[in-house]
């Protein structure tokens, strides 16, 4: 019999999830808030119904009789999945305790605090907060919404003043009545991501998270690379807090997605998530550690828990990845590169976009207007240099101006990796 499986959330980044189940021959049904989601196209059925709704992705699980719930690349709709399959007894990784606790910052934070995990000072006020509740944080801060996700509503600001401007703005972005609050450490983050069988973190890739200026878009990632320039340095630093945060947060089984920020004073922990990364995880991992990680996040989804030798990285050959996240010029796309034709160059792993001919890129305020990605490889940090430039180099997406779109990926400079 043909199982049924609901993703929750339809765009890009759920995309693999979706060819994946269906090359496995599931029926796929997909569920967010909007019509125009491009996984839709290819689900077999799509309902509306918000991803952060935990209710309505409930309610659209029963009404679609479906055998498994499952969610990959996104942060919030991780607790409308574990809720909606605690109400069917469905399998799950985690329960919903542990599924709030790694979505809600306030929950988050806390936990970090009373654990010892290392993080900035953090406060939490509400609109008619005083001064007082900031005066152990020094500026400038940085102000998120405590449950929202797509760096949407976060700022760098200088002052107290300058928070209380922003409130609105920050809070329009969030289910709850108060904001978070942190003191800015100037940093370069890292992403650990990863597997937990038993309570046990294997951590499989260990990637430099490439942003934009934190004056500019604070937090809107640019590029994944790997491996970290930090890894040597600090591999068993960030090894012993992976599994550090999944014995305070008690989570015992499924994928892990923790970010990290190193700066002066060493490491500290920015967020967590269980779940696939949406940085195309689910074709980077696999070729750099052998390990299928979208693959074993669906057999989970029906009950089928891995076992340790399934999450063990093995040799593959490549050595140096660049996952480029690209964004464009705002403005109205008159023509682009094939896909395909990017593709067949033999050190491109993947590239897709988000955006088609005809269509209007919108100016980049948070990572929603992402254009699309490519995954270049390379056998030294050299190659992969020279592959990204040829790769920017033959893509092109030209306005009605004649003028090329896209904005060629920044990197973080390395040091040379044998010396860390």
């Amino acid at each position: 019999m043909q199982s049924k499986v609901l993703m929750v959330g339809a765009g890009s980044c759920q995309i693999s999830g979706i060819k994946a189940l269906k090359k496995r021959g599931c029926q796929v049904v997909v569920a967010d808030y909007s019509e125009a989601s491009k996984g839709k196209q290819m689900a077999d059925v799509a309902v509306l119904a918000d991803a952060f709704d935990a209710d309505a992705i409930t309610n659209c699980a029963r009404e679609q009789a479906v055998d498994a719930v499952i969610t990959v690349g996104t942060d919030q709709p991780l607790l409308s999945v574990v809720k909606a399959a605690e109400a069917m007894a469905l399998p799950r990784f985690i329960d919903s305790d542990v599924a709030y606790n790694v979505t809600n910052k306030r929950a988050m934070k806390t936990i970090f605090k009373t654990a010892g995990i290392p993080t900035m000072p953090f406060a939490f006020i509400d609109a008619a907060f005083d001064d007082e509740a900031l005066a152990h944080i020094k500026p400038p801060y940085v102000v998120k919404p405590v449950d929202s996700q797509g760096q949407r509503g976060i700022f760098k600001l200088s002052t107290i003043a300058a928070i209380r401007a922003h409130f609105g703005e920050v809070i329009k972005h969030s289910r709850e009545a108060v904001i978070l609050v942190e003191q800015y450490y100037p940093n370069e983050e890292v992403t650990v991501s990863g597997w937990v069988i038993e309570g046990e973190a294997i951590c499989l890739t260990i990637t430099d998270r490439v942003t934009f200026h934190p004056d500019i878009h604070i937090g809107v990632c640019t590029a994944h690379e790997y491996p970290s320039k930090y890894q040597r340095r600090y591999d068993k630093i960030f090894k012993q807090l992976t599994q550090q945060i999944c014995e305070a947060f008690n989570i015992l089984a499924g994928p892990i997605y923790f970010q990290m920020l190193v700066g002066e004073a060493g490491v500290v922990v920015n967020e967590i998530a269980c779940r696939l990364g949406g940085a195309y995880e689910d074709i980077t991992i696999p070729a750099a550690t052998g390990v299928d990680i979208l693959s074993l996040n669906i057999e989970g989804a029906f009950g089928k828990m891995p076992k340790r030798a399934d999450v063990t990285p093995i040799t593959t050959g490549i050595t140096y990845f660049s996952t480029q996240l690209f964004f464009c010029h705002p403005g109205r796309v008159l023509s682009q590169t094939p896909v395909a034709e990017i593709e067949a160059l033999p050190y491109v792993l993947g590239t897709g976009y988000n955006f088609d001919v005809g269509e209007f890129v919108p100016p980049t305020e948070s990572a929603s207007a992402r254009a699309g990605y490519v995954i270049v490889t390379g056998t030294s940090e050299a190659d992969l240099v020279r592959h990204l430039k040829a790769v920017f180099q033959k893509m092109q997406w030209q306005n009605e101006a004649g003028e090329n779109m896209i904005i060629e990926g920044r990197r973080n400079v390395r040091e040379d990796m044998n010396s860390i």
